[in-house]
């Protein structure tokens, strides 16, 4: 399996220390943009923040896009280069939290997973208990501002819970 990852799960998971459900859950090659891993790893992270990143980065392929194709103008630079990665590399899956990013993406017909998929994904593998995903999911909305709608927080929580009712 080829993922690529864009900045915002990274810094997230970081912040929750949760890191390492990327490769328990995406078992094969890890590509992580250079304009990425310089975005998570810049300024004004928290000490151990970085030190979980810095140690992610190490057993990732940090890949240098010299010159990304413009998918959207209205993408940043990053987020092209993440796109272009994941296009020229046909990553099976693209890790990113941005609405465009996220819709373009899926245009371009690569599955998208975000922070609170891989959250999900972590409690369907049983690598996550769902009480632990339900905290973890709180903590980023009131101790990380992950700004999420209700309605998304909500289906989230369904998802978290799903089968253990059932």
């Amino acid at each position: 399996m080829i993922v690529v990852a864009d900045a915002a799960p990274l810094i997230f998971l970081a912040k929750i220390n949760q890191l390492v459900l990327i490769p328990m859950l995406c078992d094969g090659e890890i590509l992580v943009p250079s304009k990425v891993r310089h975005e998570v790893l810049g300024r004004g992270i928290p000490p151990d923040e970085e030190r979980l990143l810095a140690v992610f980065l190490s057993k990732c392929k940090v890949v240098d896009v010299k010159k990304p194709d413009v998918f959207a103008k209205a993408l940043s630079f990053a987020d092209n280069c993440v796109l272009t990665l994941a296009c020229k590399s046909k990553a099976d899956v693209l890790i990113a939290d941005d609405r465009l990013l996220r819709k373009v993406a899926i245009m371009e017909g690569i599955r998208v997973i975000g922070t609170l998929g891989i959250l999900i994904w972590a409690t369907q593998k049983q690598l996550l208990s769902s009480k632990k995903a339900h905290h973890l999911l709180n903590e980023l909305v009131e101790e990380h501002s992950f700004r999420i709608s209700t309605a998304v927080y909500e289906v989230a929580l369904s998802a978290i819970f799903k089968d253990q009712f059932g």
